[in-house]
């Protein structure tokens, strides 16, 4: 038995208990809204399909997306085949996530020394300032960022990308 006390009056029901915290005590209807009268039940909201509401556009776009997602499944599954030594790959993998928190942890150490936190912003603004000059501002500097960054893509992945 579970005894609710809402202003004075007292109002009495069985429940099970389903578990520990807040979903563990569970009351009928009838006892919410005689306890808490203000309780209104909730009702569901109609929402819209995935193709209701869409323009040609959008739907498109999604489909184009997908298309896109399970060719790269594809391909990642094609290479993982491939791979004739999955247990170093996985060994590589791992040591490169445990790599990214240990250099997480470092930086977050030197952002909180006083002075080289915000030197090292100082730092980062003037990189950015430069970057934007050498390479975004002029037409064939950006020409030459692009470039770059293609055959840098092509040296990575082994072919060219549009």
């Amino acid at each position: 038995m579970v005894a609710i006390s809402v202003s004075g009056s007292q109002a009495v029901t069985s429940s099970r208990t389903l578990g520990r915290g807040i979903g563990a005590l569970r009351l009928s209807r009838r006892t919410c809204r005689a306890a808490m009268p203000q309780c209104q039940p909730v009702t569901a909201r109609s929402f819209k399909t995935r193709q209701e509401g869409l323009t040609e556009k959008q739907i498109d776009q999604s489909d184009e997306i997908s298309e896109k997602a399970q060719e790269f499944a594809s391909d990642l599954k094609a290479k993982w085949d491939d791979l004739d030594e999955k247990p170093a790959a996985v060994a590589i993998t791992i040591s490169v996530f445990v790599a990214i928190w240990a250099a997480s942890g470092v930086v977050d150490a030197v952002d909180r020394l006083p002075i080289i936190g915000g030197l090292l912003e100082f730092v980062g603004l003037l990189v950015t300032g430069w970057f934007a000059y050498r390479y975004l501002i002029f037409g064939p500097d950006r020409e030459e960022l692009k470039s770059n960054i293609e055959s840098f893509l092509k040296k990575v992945t082994g072919k060219s990308q549009v």
